[in-house]
């Protein structure tokens, strides 16, 4: 496998996991707000198995393939894949005001959270379907 394949595929990978990860209001994460959003973001219990599925796979991925390059290639793709996951947080947070316009699309009290998981699905399944073609 070629290297630069992997670090793309598994950056894609991490950006789509990077959006799936939802920010309460107030900018931390207390157990009441984690709870009340995981309760109710959505009904649709075929959406949450596939929800959790992708992250489940989409994390699997990225670390297997961190550990591919690391123990196959150089051990410094550590700090790489650290500084990708930076940089992934950043892009997933353009990505966060691009989706802005949606969420008044979604009628649902968690509409935020919907179109974000949404999308963060999609990417990760890109991701993954990236690295079979190339």
């Amino acid at each position: 496998m070629e290297v630069s394949t992997v670090l793309i595929s598994t950056f894609i990978v991490l950006v789509g996991l990077q959006l799936c990860v939802p920010e309460t209001p107030n900018g931390k994460e207390g157990e009441f707000e984690k709870g009340v959003i995981e309760q109710f973001w959505t009904k649709n219990p075929l959406l949450r198995i596939i929800y959790g599925l992708c992250n489940i796979l989409g994390v699997v991925f990225v670390l297997g393939f961190m550990g591919y390059l690391v123990f196959t290639e150089k051990w410094w793709y550590i700090g790489v894949y650290v500084l990708g996951l930076i940089l992934a947080k950043f892009v997933a947070f353009i990505l966060r005001i691009l989706l802005i316009p949606l969420y008044k699309k979604v009628s649902s009290i968690y509409a935020q959270v919907l179109v974000q998981r949404i999308f963060g699905i999609i990417i990760i399944l890109i991701g993954m379907i990236l690295i079979m073609l190339i």
